[in-house]
């Protein structure tokens, strides 16, 4: 069959624009030993392994205990690993990790056989590095200086000029693995570890959500970003895909018209049900409480039967959660999934705070404009892509009509030049393979289909010149 046509209608169905289920997070080494400096001011010594027991404050802004095994410390992002004590190794399942922010710590101290490190001690706080009380994440107060050592980072290779800082703004635009893909996410990320770990990015998201397969991959993307440098999410829309790509980042901030929830995630064209649905819960909410949000918010976004209502002390600004409507502010009520604007995300403290410019951004951030260098990196990622997106939907429509009707005043005039766009066409594949499969109109996701095409196409084309012979 030779009408690619034909091998469009014959492709499998496309995913819907809809969130698929994520892999799980990836846990990378740490370093050996490190002090750690905890919310009083006293300093912990000890190794990765180290048996401890900690106090910290949880999304509830409430002390909670937990005991289990380090698995990481973190310096370039102020954070600790514990991998929890329980029965989930014995039941044959991954062993819990809890992620910690240093500034959250209350007390660490270490248990059992490899109770060898020091009890944190009181020490003298770095007043200095402090940000503003609860809107600044402990990323913000450790030491981002370029350069190699810290703790899981790699060496840097380049330095900011003038003594200034580096910060990547990047955006993310689009369909989620079309237009907003995790290539683009590694690639900010690998400009970024040139100067060492612990550099600011910020990923300018503006997308309606995306498809299920770039879900995982954006998951393991954002899990590893995150472990290496300060990842800010700046929304001006982010549902579905984008929102679960956001809830990756330490901070959130958004634009006066921004919009982050509805993570839904459908089967065909149903939404996804029983235990495939609380795999999905579960995972939203794991993200979440890896950033220190309470796990009841992704919850609500995936799924429009979970409750969700928060307290706030206008005094203190303590928010408290319920997955009940017990709270004085209602979130979600069973009729539709959670989605924040920018008003309900900072009064909630989901967000740290509303800017609609990088200049409105770095103030909110606390960051002096004179002491930083915008990279202009990020931006050249976003507009190379979109172009290649831009130039593949322009070659795709006149390569297929070459290929349909192909010129020529004999057969084999007509074969050949259906060789070529063919030829031309897989090379798309090759170079931008979301808009050849994804954007209409749309072609086979296997590009093996189309060099099976080709290879009939150059058998009937010798043949035709062997009979003429």
């Amino acid at each position: 069959m030779s009408d690619l046509a034909r091998l469009v209608r014959s492709s499998r169905k496309l995913a819907t624009l809809c969130l698929g289920a994520a892999l799980a997070f990836p846990i990378a080494g740490g370093a050996l030993a490190a002090d750690v400096k905890i919310k009083d001011g006293a300093v912990w010594k000890g190794d990765v392994g180290a048996k401890v027991r900690v106090t910290f404050i949880d999304a509830n802004g409430k002390d909670a205990t937990v005991t289990g095994e380090i698995t990481k410390i973190d310096a370039s992002l102020a954070t600790i690993r514990v991998k929890l004590d329980g029965d989930a190794a014995a039941a044959g399942k991954k062993p819990t990790e809890k992620l910690l922010f240093w500034r959250d710590i209350r007390k660490l101290e270490s248990i059992g056989a490899a109770a060898g490190a020091a009890p944190a001690t009181p020490g003298k706080s770095d007043t200095k590095s402090e940000g503003k009380s609860d809107t600044t994440t402990p990323a913000t107060r450790t030491n981002t200086t370029s350069g190699a050592g810290a703790a899981g980072g790699t060496a840097a290779t380049l330095t900011a000029p003038d003594g200034k800082r580096m910060i990547f703004v990047m955006p993310w635009e689009g369909t989620v693995g079309i237009g907003a893909r995790h290539e683009e996410l590694e690639a900010i990320g690998k400009e970024a570890d040139k100067y060492g770990p612990g550099q600011i990015i910020i990923i300018q998201v503006n997308s309606p959500g995306g498809l299920v397969t770039e879900g995982d991959k954006i998951h393991e993307t954002m899990g590893k970003l995150s472990e290496r440098h300060r990842v800010i999410a700046w929304i001006r829309e982010a549902i579905s895909a984008a929102a679960f790509t956001s809830l990756h980042c330490h901070e959130i901030y958004f634009m006066k018209v921004g919009t982050l929830g509805a993570i839904t995630m459908f089967s065909g064209t149903v939404s996804i049900k029983g235990a495939e649905l609380q795999a999905w819960l579960k995972m939203v909410g794991d993200v979440c409480a890896e950033h220190n949000r309470n796990r009841w918010i992704g919850e609500a976004m995936v799924n429009s039967e979970p409750l969700l209502s928060y307290d706030r002390d206008e005094t203190t600004g303590k928010v408290t959660w319920y997955n009940t409507l017990q709270g004085k502010y209602k979130l979600s009520d069973e009729k539709q999934n959670l989605t924040f604007n920018a008003e309900t995300a900072v009064h909630s403290k989901f967000s740290q705070g509303i800017a609609d410019t990088v200049d409105d951004l770095l103030a909110t951030l606390q960051i002096p404009k004179d002491s930083v260098v915008i990279s202009d990196v990020g931006y050249k990622i976003h507009k190379d892509w979109q172009r290649t997106l831009e130039q593949c939907k322009e070659a795709k429509s006149k390569l297929m009509n070459d290929f349909q009707n192909p010129g020529g005043s004999t057969r084999e005039a007509q074969i050949g030049n259906q060789i070529n766009a063919l030829k031309e066409i897989i090379k798309w594949y090759k170079k931008c393979y979301p808009g050849m499969v994804y954007e209409a109109p749309n072609m086979p996701p296997d590009v093996k289909m189309l060099e099976e095409e080709l290879d009939r196409l150059k058998k009937e084309l010798a043949n035709s010149k062997n009979r003429g012979g």
